[in-house]
């Protein structure tokens, strides 16, 4: 167990060490991914604080490796700006909303998140484009915390609800905002689960997803691929799905990805062909997720291969 988890599991904030002993949060942060860098009368206190000896402590700092979910979980709770957090936050609620058809830029989703306001002399934009970029930021948030735990239909549904909140659509009943869909609907022409059939067909795509004794890349392609063709709401399949992957990839100390919009034509061919050729979608993923490990490498690669 590392001590990120140990921490968890005790209900303690690595700034209630620090507040407590006295070390700065950013001296902390660093030691907990190198603790030859944590000096021994800091070792001290943290013990002290902890209850527990010095050889329990360094038994629970030398199990300890850095993954990119644990690295955006202490940039998510240290606020830290300039970040492959703040990087993927703006890049993800970008990307996944543009592909839907929002007309927010990246410049403007970015002032979004950095200031929580609007650029003052843009007037065009949609009121549902910005609820739903600033619901994408809080859900991703969510997710981040939630990326070890086992994926269930209440957690997808939650995840709907907060995308969907303050919407036009909340304000329709029959849209069943964190439900899944009342009406019929299609994706890329194609006709999907009728409503009645929703609830089985979930109940079997996680039966079947959450028995599997290994997670691979393959799977969690097949997992999005099932769950697109279900089609489960009325709409936000397409960013739930994705957000979904995005969290499956986490949990499986797997390199992430953010499609992006530019490739959004490659990415519904994907998606349309994978019953008779998987290689379109599974390629098309493989060039986003080295996009992206090039972002790691450039912000966190050294926490990673140390």
């Amino acid at each position: 167990m590392d001590i990120r988890r140990y921490l968890q599991n005790k209900g303690i904030k690595i700034a209630d060490i620090s507040k407590a002993c006295g070390i700065p949060y950013a001296t902390l942060h660093g030691g907990f991914n190198n603790p030859d860098s944590i000096r021994l009368g800091n070792l001290k206190k943290i013990a002290d604080f902890l209850n527990i000896s010095m050889d329990e402590l360094y038994e629970i700092l030398r199990s300890a490796k850095s993954t990119v979910l644990s690295v955006l979980l202490d940039q998510k709770r240290s606020k830290l700006k300039g970040s492959i957090y703040h990087f993927t936050q703006i890049g993800f609620s970008y990307n996944t909303n543009r592909i839907e058809g929002s007309r927010l830029t990246e410049d403007e989703t970015r002032y979004i998140y950095e200031t929580n306001t609007l650029i003052g002399d843009k007037q065009s934009n949609r009121v549902d484009d910005i609820v739903e970029m600033a619901n994408h930021f809080y859900l991703f948030d969510i997710m981040l915390e939630e990326a070890e735990l086992i994926l269930t239909q209440q957690m997808i549904k939650k995840y709907h609800k907060i995308l969907k909140n303050g919407t036009s659509d909340a304000r329709k009943d029959w849209f069943n905002v964190g439900e899944y869909k009342s009406l019929p609907n299609e994706v890329g022409g194609k006709d999907t689960i009728n409503p009645e059939n929703v609830v089985k067909e979930m109940n079997k795509l996680l039966a079947w997803y959450n028995a599997l004794s290994e997670i691979t890349f393959e799977e969690i392609l097949d997992f999005h691929y099932r769950f697109e063709s279900i089609h489960p709401f009325q709409d936000g399949n397409g960013r739930i799905g994705r957000i979904i992957m995005f969290k499956e990839l986490l949990k499986n100390n797997i390199t992430p990805f953010i499609i992006e919009d530019e490739s959004k034509a490659f990415y519904y061919r994907g998606l349309s062909e994978f019953e008779s050729e998987r290689g379109y979608l599974r390629d098309t993923c493989l060039s986003m997720q080295d996009l992206y490990k090039v972002v790691v490498d450039k912000y966190i690669g050294s926490l990673l291969n140390a």
